[in-house]
């Protein structure tokens, strides 16, 4: 059996069972789809292929509007009053200090 020629070698039928571990008889190998291995390390480039898709969806809808001059100015005009304004929240930070030091307030010499 040693001079085996190529041909010989390469008609033998090839085998589709592995051996057991625990030494029983061989079992057909798994299909690669049936291994949740194989899903679970398609799955992260997948999504990020998915995800890019998406993005490039959104981009591809057009450009965003312009704010117009009217809208600038008028931005502007809140954001200064908003700087001018009292805290929203100034009465109740001066009740939780009033409540936490007892109702004293400092005495001033």
């Amino acid at each position: 059996m040693k001079d085996k020629t190529m041909s010989q070698v390469n008609s033998l039928p090839s085998q589709s069972l592995s051996k057991r571990a625990d030494g029983g008889p061989p079992s057909p190998e798994r299909v690669w789809w049936k291994e949740p291995y194989v899903w679970m390390v398609i799955s992260g480039p997948l999504s990020a292929v998915i995800a890019c898709g998406i993005t490039a969806a959104y981009i591809l809808q057009g450009t965003d509007a312009v704010v117009s001059e009217e809208d600038y100015r008028q931005g502007i005009a809140i954001m200064r009053e908003v700087k001018t304004a009292q805290p929203p929240m100034q009465p109740s930070h001066t009740a939780r200090n009033h409540s936490a030091t007892g109702g004293q307030t400092d005495a001033k010499p």
